[in-house]
């Protein structure tokens, strides 16, 4: 089958003849203008839109009822316009929200929408959309033809042209993803190059370019597809000025330019998968890019001006309020990915079907036994399925729908274009949702929605801010229905649904989370919590109070890169293996790995670069002598190790501190076109404190003259929650409040922010190239901090983390969380075999001793606060008799096993009190687990039940209470940091679980507990490790040396670094040809990458070493004295 036979047999058949295809008019190419219009479409269109305004044209003198002459000058204004607009579907969308299209004083219509309140469809129906083959286009300049092309299918509506399609056929060994995509850009391109040749610099205004180009640049989308494989390219103007300078400059020709190009020309996903015939994906993808209302979409939603906007004071009717204003006009154009879109759709649709068969409560069950009829599953084990299925939470009480999308893809814009569809959605003639929320919990991302609501024109008149319990429910009352609820702490809006209960029992509300991972805590190791998690909580608790009732169901849908088994198993899709093994993933996934391997971000475990600390550790003389008095006496004593001691070491830090400071001189500001910023993660707010005036400090020292004197106004921001334990955050910005601080680091050329906590996640900056972290993060923690890096922009072609944290373990966490969650994360978690496990629990529980003699006495004096008194004082002291004699018996046992020269059961290490404190640990937490994912019998929460085994551990911990350490081990900064390589790991992205073999656990044997006189031991062991980390340390100094020798044997160079005579720029590119000199006689690719990752600091040092000889043997970043005598500023180059 050729092209030709492609599009005419069947391609055309399934635009405009069949009658279940796309219902699109057949236009000959004839009938198309010169300037891309179909005048009888839109002649038809607007006679019948806009009778009366036509008319009153055509009696203007001007056109003396000439149909034809005003037809030509309606299609010249309307070519304006759509010129002067970013692309065709901007300017339709214009006409019908901001500026109709208004000509010689009347209003035409160019465009019916779908939905309306008064017709629905009826109107829509009357657009006109047209296909065309084989039309040519030609522009002429000067009565001279320029360039021209002819695109297989091109598209209109209502006479006006949308974009174009380039068909290939497998059948001639020609595919879209080689072929196709080579002659759109080769198309472009050539008109670029044509463009260049006659434009030079006399089309300052570009009303020549977007004449020429308007083909491509203002079409909402460039297509080229083979049947098997599509693929979109949106807004090929974003090429236009690198290709002109490069045509221009003779740097570039069209084919090694088209790559750059095809890059980000890219497929589009379907629901149908490659075992699906050809034509079912083809027709999918061709009803998710040229169906009617799929066209609708792009112009109502998916194509918007984004602007940079500021933050204002004015009044309003006497009062003090705050709006954003433009802070200037040079929008540029927003519109989605493929897989963005993708995304957005597959969520309206699935919207949709639930509203299709909410009165068939069976819908999903149902549908379920016909998947697993279709894997030929026996009926006892289909039966068995839909029994489990039947007893899940999962979309019981509210519909959920989870996106596991890579953090840095772009969810914000996923959120306002799913928001707007779902307020605008339709069913039986009424809005489906009476309020859209979009939840958030960070300032960052409030201000992020408040910015990409203005640009997709949702004005404050649209939506409303709800920020603590009365204002959301006043926001229910409020007419509009867009609500952004930025209330910081969930339980607060817990409280406001609760508050506003009755509200949701007669609305139908739809939540939408950018999943925010929050802290409450401070401490290193903190506990991330979901925010889609606890929103569900709401809805499920005691079945579903807060909607029972209601016939209409909510809807939450939330976006995560990190989705945990519970998150899954509560929001996920319950799926089935080919070989029917249980499992629960995402509704949707666009994974890190896939958006790295799109080149949308950066691999932020690329260049993990470990920057250790050798630290020595001692017994001080007063803990030495209490341990030695201890040991022989024979005292049960302890001695404490507090890791914070590293972090708060004051040495270690100011090491740090210089490192920090001469990397961001030397080598961060440099990067992306020397816009390059950093971010400063730590682990405590008075540590945060002591960085951040340590490091403005010797910041003012180095800028103050010299090479780096540019930098002096680069801000060294900090960020964090204020507490009454340390002074304001606003003190330590010069009373500067926290909004105007990020927005001042934000819109600087160059910078650092200092965060504990804040900013962790949510938080958008582009021009972010490195992280510091000296703190140690781990999991889901670790994918969200990273991830502040992995942002993509013009010019930034790498992210650096640089881990201070103790042993480095960083590294090793942060490869950890990336292999878990760089694919889409699935789980065979379940819930039906743990609740099996919480009833054999309970079972025990219940036959414990103390449980059948006090429970039944406990719970019948719980409402008799006295009696209830009296009783526990006496239960206490029973249960505090029964727990001493269970040790003394397990002691007995030990005792006697040993006497024999045995070794004890690995049953029975525990005496039966630790053992049953236990068991009611495992209980709780798979209770936790277990909440919201599975129908529960009560008897399971009972809350006198909790709280009587709550009692018992009460019980035991008081009996047991932690002593006191006789002392600390202290620990010393031992004086200078090091640069180690980190490993390179391909990472494997993990498949199904039900496919991997575990591999066995080996059985813990119990041993004996390492004494006090084992503390000698332990330090040997930890100076040990630091002792082999310094080794490592020197080894990688040793390369660092080896390169300055090579570079001391370069006369020029070191010539060119001891005269006045020489640029920067010239001395940087010299030193950049020696590295790559150096590259090609060294053989170890880690020392390659060592230098690749720290050159520009290299050179830095280098050049301290060669100018300032006194200081040659001092790094820039080990500690020599308190007052930094060694820092000079950078001499002049």
């Amino acid at each position: 089958m050729t092209e030709l036979e492609l599009q005419g047999e069947y391609v055309m058949d399934f635009f405009c003849r069949r009658s279940d295809g796309l219902g699109f008019r057949e236009v000959k190419n004839n009938a198309v203008s010169s300037d891309l219009f179909i005048p009888a479409d839109l002649l038809e269109f607007l006679k019948e839109s806009s009778r009366k305004q036509w008319q009153n044209l055509l009696r203007k003198s001007d056109y003396n009822g000439d149909e034809q002459k005003l037809l030509r000058a309606v299609m010249d204004a309307i070519r304006e316009k759509i010129e002067a607009s970013a692309n065709v579907a901007v300017f339709l969308n214009n006409t019908l929200r901001q500026r109709p299209f208004v000509f010689e004083g009347e209003t035409l219509r160019l465009l019916y929408v779908s939905g309306t309140e008064l017709n629905g469809d009826e109107d829509f129906k009357k657009n006109i959309f047209s296909a065309v083959e084989e039309m040519t286009y030609s522009f002429h300049h000067e009565g001279k033809k320029i360039f021209a092309f002819r695109p297989d299918l091109s598209f209109f509506i209502n006479g006006i042209f949308l974009g174009y399609a380039e068909l290939k056929s497998n059948f001639t060994n020609q595919t879209a993803r080689a072929n196709g995509r080579n002659k759109v850009t080769t198309d472009y391109l050539e008109a670029v190059w044509e463009y260049t040749k006659i434009a030079n610099s006399n089309d300052v205004s570009q009303t020549l370019r977007r004449r020429m180009l308007r083909p491509f640049e203002k079409s909402i989308h460039l297509v080229t597809t083979d049947i098997n494989d599509t693929f979109v390219l949106r807004n090929p103007g974003q090429f236009f000025d690198d290709a002109k300078r490069g045509f221009q400059e003779s740097t570039i020709s069209i084919s090694s330019f088209r790559p750059i190009i095809e890059d980000v020309f890219k497929p589009l996903p379907t629901v149908a998968d490659a075992e699906t015939t050809p034509r079912v994906r083809f027709e999918e993808a061709m009803r998710s890019l040229y169906s009617k209302k799929m066209i609708e979409k792009e112009i109502l939603y998916y194509n918007f001006m984004a602007y940079t906007y500021k933050t204002v004071t004015v009044k309003e009717n006497g009062k003090k309020v705050q709006k954003k204003e433009y802070k200037d006009k040079t929008g540029r154009l927003i519109c989605p990915r493929p897989k963005q879109k993708f995304g957005c759709d597959r969520i309206v649709e699935r919207v949709q079907e639930f509203l299709d068969h909410e009165s068939e409560p069976n819908y999903f069950i149902n549908k379920l036994r016909t998947e697993l009829t279709a894997l030929d599953a026996p009926q006892e084990l289909i039966d068995k399925v839909v029994a489990e299925r039947e007893s899940y939470c999962n979309n019981k009480y509210v519909y959920s729908l989870l996106l596991q999308y890579a953090a840095g893809f772009g969810k914000s814009n996923i959120i306002g274009w799913t928001a707007l569809q779902l307020k605008d959605l339709r069913h039986n003639g009424q809005w489906v949702y009476d309020k859209i929320l979009l939840v958030v919990d960070r300032l960052q991302l409030r201000d992020q929605l408040d910015s990409m609501m203005l640009n997709m024109n949702i004005d404050k008149a649209m939506f409303v801010e709800a920020t603590d319990q009365e204002t959301f429910v006043a926001a229910l009352k409020d007419k509009r229905r867009i609500i952004v609820v930025n209330i910081q702490k969930f339980w607060e809006l817990k409280n406001a649904i609760q508050k506003a209960g009755g509200n949701f029992t007669d609305k139908r509300v739809a939540f939408l989370i950018d999943e925010v991972h929050r802290s409450n805590t401070d401490d290193v190791h903190q506990e991330m919590f979901s925010a889609f998690d606890e929103l569900q909580d709401i809805f499920d608790e005691n079945g579903g109070f807060i909607t029972r009732g209601s016939t209409k169901k909510n809807l939450i849908v939330g976006f995560t890169a990190t989705p945990s088994e519970r998150v899954l198993a509560r929001f996920g899709e319950f799926h089935r293996g080919s070989n029917f093994n249980q499992l629960w993933r995402p509704f949707d996934t666009y994974t890190m790995k896939e958006a790295i391997a799109d080149g949308y971000i950066l691999d932020p475990t690329k260049h993990i670069i470990p920057v250790p600390a050798k630290m020595y550790f001692e017994l001080p003389d007063g803990v030495l002598q209490l341990v030695t008095e201890a040991i022989n006496s024979g005292k049960d004593e302890k001695i404490a190790f507090a890791k914070k001691q590293i972090y708060e070491n004051a040495d270690r830090r100011k090491a740090i501190a210089r490192f920090i400071v001469n990397r961001l001189l030397s080598q961060i500001y440099g990067k992306i076109r020397g816009q390059g910023k950093a971010m400063l993660a730590v682990t405590s707010i008075p540590i945060a404190i002591e960085y951040c005036k340590i490091i403005r400090r010797l910041m003012a020292e180095k800028t103050a003259s010299g090479t780096f004197a540019k930098y002096a106004d680069a801000p060294v921001a900090i960020v964090y929650s204020d507490s009454q334990k340390y002074e304001k955050c606003a003190s330590m910005n010069d009373g500067v409040a926290e909004d105007k601080v990020i927005d001042n680091f934000k819109t600087a050329k160059n910078g650092l922010i200092i965060v504990v906590d804040k900013l962790q996640t949510g938080f958008d900056e582009q021009k972010l190239h490195t992280l510091f972290l000296d703190k140690e993060i781990r999991d889901i923690n670790a994918i969200q901090t990273i991830s502040r890096v992995n942002r993509t922009t013009k010019y930034k072609e790498e992210c650096h983390i640089i881990d201070f944290s103790f042993g480095n373990v960083n590294e090793k966490n942060i490869r950890e969380a990336f292999a878990k969650f760089c694919g889409m994360v699935v789980t065979d978690f379940d819930p039906i075999r743990e609740k099996a496990v919480v009833s054999e629990i309970y079972r025990r529980l219940i036959e414990q001793p103390i449980f059948n003699k006090w429970f039944e006495r406990y719970r019948s004096t719980k409402d008799d606060k006295e009696a209830n008194s009296a009783l526990c004082l006496e239960m206490d002291a029973d249960i505090r008799l029964w727990i001493k004699n269970m040790i003394d018996a397990h002691a007995r046992y030990v005792q006697d096993v040993e006497a024999r020269n045995e070794e004890v059961d690995p049953s029975m290490a525990d005496d039966a009190a630790k053992a049953l404190k236990k068991v009611i640990g495992r209980y709780n937490s798979r209770m936790v687990l277990l909440q919201g994912v599975i129908e529960l019998e009560t008897k399971f929460s009972d809350a006198d039940f909790i709280d009587f085994w709550q009692r018992y551990c009460y019980i035991y911990n008081a009996m047991f209470e932690k002593k006191d350490a006789i002392g600390t081990i202290s620990t010393t900064f031992d004086g200078e940091l090091g640069l180690l390589v980190g490993e390179e790991i391909e990472v494997e992205e993990p498949g199904e679980p039900g496919d991997r073999e575990d591999t066995p656990q080996k059985p813990s044997k119990p041993g004996k507990k390492v004494g006090l006189a084992g503390i000698f031991d332990t330090l040997a062991k930890m100076n040990a490790n630091e002792q082999e980390r310094e080794q490592e340390m020197q080894f990688w100094l040793a390369q660092t040396e080896e390169l300055y020798s090579f570079l001391k044997s370069e006369g020029k160079f070191m010539a060119m670094l001891r005269s006045d005579n020489f640029t920067r720029e010239q001395i940087e590119k010299e030193y950049n040809k020696l590295i790559r000199r150096y590259f090609r006689q060294a053989e170890n690719v880690k020392v390659k990458k060592l230098i690749d990752e720290n050159k520009e600091m290299f050179l830095e040092e280098f050049k301290t070493e060669v100018l300032i000889p006194k200081v040659s043997s001092i790094k820039p970043y080990k500690i020599v004295d308190d007052d930094y005598s060694s820092m000079v500023a950078e001499p002049n180059v």
